[in-house]
């Protein structure tokens, strides 16, 4: 199957081509037969049926009733994992209201549904936000249900994430091992709770540079979720996507392919509507094919994972702007300087708005750009860029890496310039 394609899964019986959609967006089939035998399953998750009985509670109990607290919250949970974000937010913060109204502040339900508000944020780029939420929820867990239980290690492993988000991958890696030894005491080691946590280790160990650990660890946990939850999870298709991304950090690009073609596969399998998840696959793909010198290929998959990005997390968010820089370096690479630089400059200004001026990704990004500019002959603006990120690694304490490429070049561009002619 061609990876940029997205077949057309019957809910009901599973054969390809359904040309009937629910109206709720999240569920295809071949006629009204298949949708009449399936509506019993489907209409646990269908939004537009729980958005009409949670309208018939609003006029019959009234607004701050407990009963729509709980169908506002399960309706920003479903529009969540269709990855309708604004719709999620809209209902997730009216469940907010009444349960705070209803039960007070130290509530379990207050901080499930302000964990889920943070993951929103986090997956909108909004991190500060994102974090203040999650630190809340974890508060209130640790005092409703003790040090160790699963809500308070889903709150670490989430206050972990949005650490990782911002770069601070040492701090990220602590809540995650937190989270890590709540779980395997409350479950065990084969849990799909340690699995996820796991993955997530998997992928801050690869930014630490640590890419063998990370692998061994991601393998643990895919194996672990492959048995706890079967091969068609959301959390199995994260972890191949991780493990794909590692093996092509290491060359391995057939493994990757492999790893990458699994995981969409079940994605698009699992979400009739496009999804973020979707996008992430098709991004690494098209990183796949860049390094594989299908420069085509690759830039057709990242046309396609931004346009997703702009339906679900929005034409402001990281990923877009992450997807943009990628493109830059493929026009670049076929020498379309003035192209690439456009793209690199929409994608630094995306990333700034997203992640804040003094993030890594921002100061690579700047890099990047000090490259190209420096080979479509613009010296002096090469000089502006490399030393902007080079300040921004200085006031983050970064010395490696790309901030050692960074000062290496900017001191042999200054150089050049001092020299007589």
């Amino acid at each position: 199957m061609d990876p940029g394609s997205k077949p057309k899964i019957c809910a009901c019986c599973g054969k390809s081509g359904a040309p009937l959609k629910c109206p709720c967006k999240s569920a295809l089939y071949c006629d009204v037969v298949c949708q009449k035998e399936s509506w019993p399953t489907h209409r646990k998750v269908c939004t537009v049926d729980l958005l009409r009985k949670l309208e018939r509670n609003r006029v019959n109990l009234g607004r701050d009733d407990p009963v729509l607290a709980d169908d506002a919250y399960e309706l920003g949970r479903l529009y969540m994992d269709q990855d309708r974000l604004a719709e999620a937010t809209e209902w997730l913060q009216e469940a907010l209201r009444i349960f705070r109204l209803e039960y007070g502040e130290y509530d379990g339900t207050v901080g499930a549904t302000l964990g889920n508000l943070g993951e929103i944020c986090r997956l909108q780029g909004k991190l500060e936000e994102a974090l203040t939420h999650h630190k809340k929820a974890l508060r209130i867990h640790r005092r409703v249900h003790g040090s160790e239980s699963k809500a308070v290690g889903s709150a670490l492993s989430s206050v972990a994430s949005c650490l990782f988000n911002q770069g601070l991958y040492d701090r990220a890696m602590e809540k995650h091992e937190e989270a890590c030894e709540c779980f395997r005491n409350l479950f065990g080691e084969e849990n799909e709770d340690v699995a996820a946590v796991m993955g997530n280790m998997a992928s801050v160990l690869e930014k630490m540079g640590k890419d063998d650990e990370a692998i061994e660890v991601g393998e643990k946990a895919l194996a672990i979720q492959r048995k706890c939850l079967g091969p068609d999870h959301d959390s199995v298709a994260i972890s191949l996507l991780n493990l794909g991304d590692s093996y092509r950090q290491q060359g391995f690009l057939d493994k990757a392919l492999v790893k990458l073609e699994e995981g969409i596969g079940i994605v698009r399998r699992a979400h009739a509507e496009r999804h973020s998840l979707e996008g992430r696959f098709l991004e690494s793909l098209g990183n796949v094919y860049y390094n594989q010198d299908k420069l085509d290929e690759g830039l057709a998959m990242y046309k396609k994972a931004i346009r997703i990005y702009n339906k679900t997390v929005g034409p402001e968010s990281a990923e877009v702007g992450r997807v943009l820089c990628s493109v830059a370096i493929e026009l670049q690479r076929q020498d379309k300087f003035d192209e690439a630089l456009a793209k690199y400059s929409e994608a630094l200004a995306i990333h700034r708005g997203a992640l804040g001026n003094e993030h890594d990704e921002v100061a690579l990004l700047l890099y990047n750009t000090a490259v190209c500019k420096e080979q479509a002959g613009d010296p002096e603006g090469a000089k502006v860029c490399l030393r902007d990120a080079r300040d921004t690694f200085k006031r983050r304490g970064v010395a490696v890496g790309v901030a050692k490429k960074v000062t290496a070049m900017l001191a042999r561009l200054e150089a050049a310039a001092a020299a007589p002619p």
